[in-house]
């Protein structure tokens, strides 16, 4: 039992309440620069909002972080366009190391995975819908914890690349094999996004509100994503709790670039108190 309280202890530095925090956290680092945010602008990667996908080539793409604590992610992404459908799928770790026991000295593992696999449409060519189903594993040394969740998204724009809104809820499903006698119910998230293009600015400012069960008040999440010059792009975020006061959680930016046939994606996120987050993404179009 107290190995898994240190690990829930342990997750909570990754943005998400439940033993499962992969189904929720950034994983490509476009997410990480915006703190989990900009759900509502279109994206080349499999995005937290799987509607914003928006691409016309086969992409495959290379995900990791470096997150405090020794803590470090590796994901591999895969994304296939046909005609008016977008096919992905993804297969991510998160793995915590070797831990310590306080109280008996004894060192053991933990790791999460998750498969997750999902299709993007449109809806009377105006809205973009998605859906998807991720499978997790997580294992703290011989104790398994399942779980299937789903998530779903929507994305629609009231004038091209001017102004736009999405709607995202994650965590729907059910949990099995649990830690013990732990039987933690997944809280499902509720995000709600939006952006617009200043008209003197080559930029895009974005806001998104996330609601979770079982947390009070929510998470507010500005930022912006902006184009000084072609093949180069920048991107700033800021996040916080706000429940009787706004109180700030992170700082986060990042940058993209383009280095012959590859688009190279970097960023860091300042948690505060917990420290910080380090992120890289590989990405090739075929």
């Amino acid at each position: 039992m107290y190995k898994s309280m240190l690990i829930i202890c342990i997750l909570s530095l990754g943005w998400m309440q439940s033993l499962y925090p992969l189904n929720s956290m950034p994983i490509t680092v476009r997410d990480l620069s915006f703190s989990g945010g900009g759900g509502a602008m279109v994206s080349k990667y499999i995005s937290l909002n799987p509607a914003s996908i928006s691409t016309e080539k086969k992409g495959l793409n290379f995900h990791t972080q470096l997150l405090p604590t020794g803590i470090s992610l590796l994901s591999l992404h895969a994304i296939y366009p046909k005609n008016e459908i977008i096919y992905f799928t993804s297969i991510s770790n998160l793995n915590f190391g070797t831990l310590k026991d306080g109280k008996t000295d004894e060192t053991f593992s933990a790791n999460d995975f998750m498969i997750n696999g999902g299709v993007k449409g449109g809806l009377f060519q105006i809205i973009s819908v998605s859906t998807s189903i991720s499978y997790t594993l997580s294992l703290i040394e011989n104790n398994i914890a399942q779980s299937i969740l789903f998530s779903a998204g929507l994305r629609t724009e009231i004038s091209e690349d001017q102004i736009g809104f999405g709607l995202t809820i994650r965590n729907i499903g059910l949990q099995f094999d649990n830690f013990g006698d732990v039987n933690e119910k997944n809280p499902f998230q509720l995000q709600a996004s939006g952006f617009m293009k200043p008209k003197y600015l080559s930029a895009l400012i974005f806001s998104d509100i996330v609601i979770e069960e079982n947390i009070d008040g929510y998470t507010l999440i500005t930022g912006m994503e902006f184009y000084p010059r072609d093949g180069l792009t920048l991107r700033i975020s800021d996040s916080g709790l706000y429940n009787n006061g706004f109180k700030l959680s992170g700082l986060a930016f990042g940058f993209q670039f383009n280095l012959k046939n590859w688009t190279i994606d970097l960023a860091s996120r300042n948690l505060i108190s917990a420290g910080f987050v380090n992120g890289v993404t590989l990405s090739k179009r075929f």
